[in-house]
């Protein structure tokens, strides 16, 4: 699942008209539109991922981590055994990284998720087990904490959610489901869960998105906004020649590191594209960085043969911008115009609460939006919108210290 703008560099003009198309539904979600196309759902902050249900070769229930699960040979806890074998202890430089953490919450998900009333492969993310839950002042309210990963969720200690996450010895909320196929790697992946139920010992939600309250809907100004904004990006889109696009979009260097520089970016603190023509410039000196670090680690240096190849490179890519620097511009502006159209919508669903969200900081805490949301296209096909100036940097330079 990519991030909405990235479908540009990804999948070409058809990319961007799959982008314009999300953003066309979505708006049409929060106008009020009866007829929407796109199905959104919540992105939690929860780790680890976890997988979980019926193995289609033998018929038994098994627990497993994403990593372990998409490796060519899946790893699949069945037992208790199993979970201690597929999830050693490791070594991290002269360290011994513990990872009993996880096994503790693997063999209690064993245990419980059997109870659950599901079938098939659900796919979520562990919120918290019972070890995790704390009990914290906020502002003067008193909450039930709990932190996965970077966000700090809390609930009410006097509300009923609270009473249910307290009486609960694990909580997931699910997001994916895989479905027939013999062979697990012959599964077809769907987005947008129901979560299952069955068992108190185990708070299960999913992360379809819930406006219970009517002010997450766009008044008619803000939706004037948004569609006008749609309406400029679909004119941009179609004033680029469709054969052009895609073939810029297909030069190997480009797309290898456009990613990682962006990425950068991000760290920096620094907004994707504020301005497409420093954009590119700031992308061939990243390029040149890279390619000049690659040189520094050969034997033979920039004169031997795989020194002069990266010189090559270097001597190409700048002749692709300066070749392409029209279509370049016009692809970044198309860029640019979806993350400005995607901001907009993020704001307007982060106005939400179901669960308060903060940032714990050296100070206290402070009110932090949900991660992100997830838009689901009419045939399943999906795309994440988040604020990456906000929740990626914050992910990027955080420490992971779980286990």
């Amino acid at each position: 699942m990519t991030h909405l703008e990235d479908l540009v560099f990804y999948q070409g003009y058809n990319g961007a008209k799959q982008a314009l198309n999300y953003l066309a539904s979505v708006t049409d979600m929060l106008s009020g539109n009866s007829n929407k196309r796109a199905k959104v759902t919540t992105k939690w902050d929860g780790a680890p991922a976890i997988i979980a249900g019926t193995d289609p070769k033998d018929g038994k229930f098994f627990v497993t981590t994403k990593h372990a699960m998409f490796a060519k040979t899946p790893r699949l806890s069945k037992t208790p055994k199993d979970i201690e074998k597929n999830h050693p202890d490791v070594m991290k430089g002269d360290e011994l990284v513990s990872k009993q953490g996880l096994r503790d919450k693997f063999k209690t998900a064993l245990k419980e998720l059997k109870k659950l009333n599901f079938d098939g492969i659900l796919h979520g993310d562990f919120m918290f087990s019972k070890n995790d839950l704390k009990e914290q002042t906020i502002d003067g309210e008193n909450y039930i904490i709990f932190k996965p990963q970077e966000i700090t969720y809390a609930v009410p200690a006097d509300s009923d959610l609270a009473k249910d996450i307290l009486a609960a010895d694990i909580g997931i909320v699910w997001h994916t489901q895989y479905t027939g196929g013999p062979e697990i790697e012959d599964m077809t992946t769907q987005y947008g869960v129901v979560a299952p139920q069955g068992n108190k010992k185990v708070w299960s939600e999913d992360a379809t998105y819930k406006d219970l309250t009517g002010i997450a809907t766009l008044t008619a100004n803000e939706t004037n906004i948004v569609k006008n904004g749609v309406e400029k990006l679909a004119n941009i889109i179609t004033k680029i020649s469709p054969g052009k696009f895609n073939a810029v979009m297909k030069n190997k260097e480009f797309i290898k590191y456009i990613e990682p520089f962006i990425n950068q970016k991000i760290r920096a603190g620094e907004a994707q594209v504020e301005n497409p023509t420093a954009f590119l410039k700031e992308f061939m000196d990243y390029y040149d960085d890279r390619m000049q670090a690659e040189i520094d680690k050969l034997k033979t240096g920039i004169e031997g043969p795989s020194g002069q190849a990266r010189v090559q490179k270097i001597e190409a890519n700048k002749k692709f911008i300066e070749d392409n620097s029209n279509i370049l511009l016009a692809i970044l502006g198309v860029y640019k115009q979806i993350i400005q159209l995607k901001q907009i919508l993020i704001g307007k669903l982060s106005k939400v609460e179901g669960i308060g969200t903060f940032y714990e900081t050296e100070s206290g805490y402070e009110v932090a939006d949900p991660e992100g949301f997830v838009a689901i296209d009419r045939i399943g096909n999906a795309v994440k919108l988040v604020d990456r100036l906000e929740f990626s940097r914050r992910n990027f330079l955080a420490k992971k210290g779980w286990s």
